[in-house]
């Protein structure tokens, strides 16, 4: 995730972020949205065979997709590329070394296309307006203008996942210096953390499909988010999308006073969804 951490010193914002209001436009009525949330049967990692594509969390790597987040496409004979091509640009782009991913017909930026453990990773942002249900979406990936992989998935109006590195340790920073939290680093109990997520769901503000997102206003997340570490809650301090970036969510927290030392579980709540369990070392 190295790459992930380059832009996080942009954002120092630590307190609760406020918005100003905006007078509401009159708009004429819509059918209500039935909102669509990951099944306890869902929370499976699917297992590929080599003939299989699967899109999923970038993540969690729990299957499907999150409109706004960041997913990864994994299968075989899907491009080329040999090692590792990112984007580093803003917007994203809608093609990168000659691939491309379709949702719903609508362009998916493309973050980084890879070739690792033997299969191909396409890593994209979900289009803002992607419907959300079950197998609501429909993921097309196209390499040099032909389309080489179909497949049909579930969208989830949230989906919030943890990112994790060296197996299951949570991307996280320690405020002020930034430095990775990590079994070489761990957290003190009460220190201030900044927890890189995806999968947020709704946000406060309309944006552009792969566009990094602003720092004035923020977009912060309609619905609140909880953090438990160890079963215990910590102080949420912000929770949006990281200023700079295309589909990564942050969320700013304190840490409970009490916590015990050890690799501890660190999970996201919402009252309609929840994360991946990831560990946090706290000494």
């Amino acid at each position: 995730m190295p790459h992930l951490l380059k832009k996080a010193v942009l954002f120092c914002a630590i307190s609760v972020c406020a918005v100003a209001a905006e007078p509401v436009a009159q708009v004429a009525p819509v059918a209500p949205h039935t909102p669509y949330y990951r099944p306890a049967t869902a929370r499976v990692r699917p297992h590929l065979s080599a003939s299989d594509v699967a899109v999923v969390s970038a993540a969690s790597f729990l299957p499907g997709i999150s409109p706004g987040g960041l997913v990864t496409v994994f299968g075989q004979n899907l491009t080329d590329v040999s090692g590792t091509v990112v984007a580093g640009t803003d917007p994203l782009p809608n093609q990168l070394a000659n691939t491309s991913v379709l949702i719903n017909g609508r362009y998916a930026p493309v973050y980084a296309i890879s070739y690792a453990n033997g299969e191909d990773q396409i890593s994209v942002q979900v289009p803002y307006n992607t419907p959300t249900g079950p197998g609501a979406a429909q993921v097309e990936i196209i390499n040099y203008g032909i389309t080489v992989a179909r497949l049909i998935t579930d969208s989830y109006d949230e989906d919030p996942g943890i990112f994790t590195y060296q197996g299951n340790y949570a991307v996280a920073l320690r405020y002020p210096d930034y430095s990775l939290v990590g079994p070489g680093n761990p957290v003190v109990p009460g220190d201030i953390l900044i927890l890189f997520t995806t999968g947020l769901g709704p946000l406060s503000i309309s944006l552009r499909d792969g566009y990094g997102a602003p720092s004035n206003p923020p977009a912060i997340t309609i619905d609140p988010f909880q953090v438990m570490v160890a079963g215990r809650q910590s102080k949420v301090l912000f929770s949006g999308l990281g200023p700079g970036f295309v589909g990564l969510y942050q969320i700013n927290l304190q840490l409970p006073f009490d916590l015990p030392a050890g690799n501890l579980d660190i999970q996201i709540f919402s009252p309609y969804a929840n994360s991946q369990l990831a560990t946090l070392p706290v000494r």
